[in-house]
């Protein structure tokens, strides 16, 4: 362990413990959904979900523990330098940029205003952000299901996939709107966090990208003791997750029907996971539509009361609203939990072939 100022080694115990959230690649079918692979590429982001090269942990949190708290202050004399091993390593935006392939430009922020976003990732389905700060991912169209859980791997890791926050939701509304976003200054602005912050709840973000902008600069900065992480399997995507809950805006039949051949461990697995992050989002809108019927039912209950008193034509058209909009609830709590049914007989099914066959 090398640190280039004594008074870094104290910040070793809080990198140490940090989240690094090793990006994945994305499958062959994911590959082939032609209208969200063309949106990563005009944001010049394939290079963290394609080809992604090796990833060394102890290299990464290396770099990280050694960037000065100033390193983005130009009267600085290490500006935008950080010593990593005995070498410099230069790291900017520009940089981070000139790597990816593109060229420097937009803002590092997107300035749209959070109903905007809203409107725009539901496809118009809801209008205001909610209070609470974040929105479930049922209630996202297709184009922005794919963009979020590679966001949410990838780009502004958490590990809370079935609800979005602000900044992820920010994040895929640049990708999927095609506006300006200066990505170079977005990444550098992530990793100073870790210099100026020791809270251990900022997960590590594009850490092989990290490791590529270190060894294009010095090949020869890994020794013998790093060794290269191991991913997790590629990202991709089942067409149940495709339902009805989501608005279509995919064009045509790119979102690929899963194999229906003989499946592989590995297959099996994946289909798993993805079968339980689908079930996860749906235990969030099941917990949304039961707190929006009791709140029904508890209203109900006080017109009853109040109704005892005082007799009104008001009133009485205002219960005749609220009863038919019970029974619209529960009419479509109906369907969704038919429809869940329908998903967990495959998730068992898969459990139980897994069991048998292995």
């Amino acid at each position: 362990m090398s640190f280039h100022f004594p008074d870094f080694a104290h910040r070793w115990k809080y990198i140490y413990h940090k989240r690094l959230a090793l990006e994945r690649e994305l499958s062959e079918e994911t590959l082939k959904i032609e209208e969200v692979m063309k949106l990563i590429r005009e944001a010049g982001l394939e290079k963290t979900v394609c080809k992604l090269g090796e990833c060394y942990e102890k290299l990464v949190r290396e770099f990280l523990v050694n960037i000065p708290k100033d390193c983005d202050n130009p009267l600085r004399r290490e500006y935008q330098k950080v010593y990593v091993r005995g070498e410099c390593v230069n790291f900017s935006p520009n940089i981070i940029n000139n790597f990816r392939g593109t060229d420097e430009g937009g803002a590092a922020e997107v300035e749209a205003t959070n109903n905007q976003i809203f409107q725009e990732i539901t496809a118009n389905q809801l209008e205001v952000w909610p209070k609470k700060g974040k929105i479930s991912s049922v209630k996202l169209s297709m184009k922005y299901v794919v963009l979020n859980r590679i966001g949410a791997a990838n780009w502004v890791p958490t590990t809370h996939s079935s609800d979005i926050a602000t900044g992820l939701a920010r994040f895929i509304y640049a990708i999927g709107t095609k506006t300006k976003m200066d990505i170079g200054r977005y990444v550098f602005d992530q990793t100073m966090r870790h210099a100026k912050t020791d809270a251990a709840k900022f997960p590590i973000a594009f850490p092989t990208l990290l490791c590529n902008i270190m060894l294009s600069q010095h090949p020869y900065l890994i020794s013998t003791v790093d060794l290269p992480m191991k991913r997790e399997s590629p990202l991709t995507f089942h067409q149940k997750r495709f339902g009805d809950n989501h608005a279509p805006d995919l064009v045509g039949t790119s979102v690929p029907a899963p194999n229906t051949g003989f499946m592989s461990k590995e297959e099996i697995i994946v289909a798993l996971k993805d079968t339980y992050v689908m079930l996860d989002e749906r235990k969030t809108q099941f917990g949304l539509m039961t707190h929006a019927l009791e709140r029904k039912d508890a209203g109900a209950e006080v017109e009853e009361v109040e109704s005892e008193k005082e007799v009104e034509d008001e009133d009485g058209s205002g219960n005749e609203d609220e009863e038919v909009d019970v029974e619209g609830e529960e009419k479509h709590l109906v369907a969704v939990l038919r429809e869940q049914n329908n998903l967990c007989l495959p998730f068992f099914c898969l459990l139980f072939f897994f069991w048998i066959w292995f």
